[in-house]
């Protein structure tokens, strides 16, 4: 069985922005379209992602129709995109009160917790909040292939 891995936005956007650990964000995506794992996410990361495009086409990163395709792209990817869960809302809530992150961050967190997996993220502000804490949560640049 292919084990999941959970990635938010920050991943997601590095597989149609060349930035810095793009690299690193395109093995995972390699090794989620060979199957050699499952990338999983909250819904809301599609919302997140959407965002970041917006930002790069107002930047002149992109143009409109180059987001679009990307975003296109991405729900082609067979990624498992789940459903916000009321149980998993109130985990996130207490983990954010307890550790100091958003509750957007920490709802990936939980996600991969349930998911009995790691997590991986480019947010250095993420990482830096949780000071090594949390061993489920990687950075990008941590990826190993399976």
């Amino acid at each position: 069985m292919t084990r999941f891995i959970v990635v938010d936005a920050s991943i997601l956007v590095k597989w149609f922005v060349p930035e810095e650990f793009s690299d690193r964000a395109e093995a995972i995506l390699n090794d989620h379209l060979d199957a050699r794992v499952a990338v999983a996410a909250p819904s809301y990361a599609l919302l997140e992602l959407a965002n970041a495009l917006r930002k790069y086409v107002a930047r002149g990163v992109m143009g409109p129709r180059e987001a679009g395709e990307a975003f296109s792209l991405l729900l082609e990817m067979d990624i498992e995109f789940r459903e916000m869960d009321e149980e998993l809302a109130r985990e996130a809530l207490g983990y954010a009160l307890d550790n100091g992150v958003t509750v957007y961050d920490a709802y990936y967190i939980v996600l991969a917790k349930r998911l009995g997996t790691v997590f991986y993220t480019a947010d250095g502000k993420l990482l830096r909040q949780l000071r090594g804490r949390e061993h489920i949560v990687r950075h990008v640049s941590e990826y190993k292939p399976p």
